[in-house]
């Protein structure tokens, strides 16, 4: 489902000046709409793409070939170039670069890339995409003194297979890092697929305790994608609750489709350093909790409050 030739839309006063869609080879495998191909070693291989210009203006398209990743929202994207993966082959390094096309108005035209598959072969999955974008660096909307720049983009995916050998899913937790995610406080946890396996649409829910204890103070629960060899930060909020110092572990357990089950764990610490990041957050719930030295304060005034009635009681009592 996250292979097709997909629309997606960066401005709301736009519109779609062109369609892109794949021509699909004889080896094609399934009936999607993306290439789900089946693959040889040492093969070569054109792989075809139609855009056809609907807008009455002429057009400058960019296609990037791209390897797919896992973004920061668990979701596949194809949207970035040059992400680097955990281990080869690549699609990156087993396609032909990125290319501009000129569309006159009306105009449908295809455009040819070259596949070359290693003499060696791969096995399990190579994903990556074809990112079509309409190039409007020349004729931006200028507004105020801000340029708006309108993007519309289709992704059309490749799915690439050479052997029927079943790889089995590997995933690790590698760090877990205090930060600031758009402004508000964040925990980010590292995760990597290790293997050139899918797995698509996974329940994802973590926990946050102190170090040594069991009762949870964080809870999130997150649908994730994984794309084939990919590493990525996921944040977790913090619900604008303060950072503590103190030493912490995150557990999370993954659960594909199928019902089958991974677990990881990994220890963070908070520090002075990480706690700076409070004031740097656009909100941070103040409460009372979160700094010991206010019941402090509230105590010693108390004992301060009783001690002077004591005391007046007992002139008054000395003068009666």
């Amino acid at each position: 489902m996250f292979f097709c030739g997909t629309l997606t839309a960066h401005a709301e006063s736009n519109k779609v000046s062109f369609d892109a869609e794949a021509v699909l080879p004889e080896n094609q495998q399934s009936d999607v709409s993306y290439y789900d191909l089946k693959v040889n070693p040492g093969e070569k291989q054109d792989l075809v793409l139609k855009l056809h210009n609907t807008s009455s203006n002429q057009i400058k398209v960019i296609i990037a070939a791209n390897n797919a990743y896992t973004n920061k929202n668990g979701a596949i994207d194809y949207s970035k170039s040059g992400v680097k993966l955990l281990g080869s082959p690549s699609f990156e390094e087993m396609i032909s670069g990125s290319q501009t096309i000129l569309l006159a108005p009306a105009e449908e035209k295809e455009v040819v890339f070259h596949l070359k598959i290693p003499e060696t072969g791969f096995d399990g999955t190579i994903l990556g995409g074809f990112y079509c974008y309409e190039d409007k660096s020349n004729n931006e909307e200028k507004k105020e003194g801000f340029s708006l720049r309108n993007k519309f983009a289709y992704t059309l995916g490749v799915k690439l297979t050479c052997t029927d050998k079943e790889i089995k899913p590997k995933f690790t937790l590698d760090k877990v890092t205090p930060g600031l995610e758009n402004g508000y406080l964040a925990i980010f946890a590292t995760l990597s697929n290790v293997e050139p396996v899918i797995k698509s649409q996974m329940d994802v829910h973590a926990v946050v305790t102190k170090k040594g204890e069991e009762k949870p103070i964080k809870e999130f629960q997150k649908k994730v994608s994984f794309a084939p060899r990919t590493r990525f930060e996921l944040p977790l909020s913090w619900n604008n609750e303060p950072l503590k110092k103190g030493k912490y572990e995150l557990a999370m357990d993954l659960k594909d489709e199928q019902g089958k089950k991974w677990q990881l764990k990994k220890s963070f610490e908070i520090n002075g350093t990480d706690e700076k990041l409070n004031k740097q957050a656009v909100k941070v719930n103040n409460n009372t909790e979160s700094n010991p030295l206010i019941y402090w304060l509230l105590g010693l005034t108390a004992i301060i409050i009783f001690s002077l009635i004591w005391y007046i009681t007992k002139l008054r009592r000395q003068v009666k």
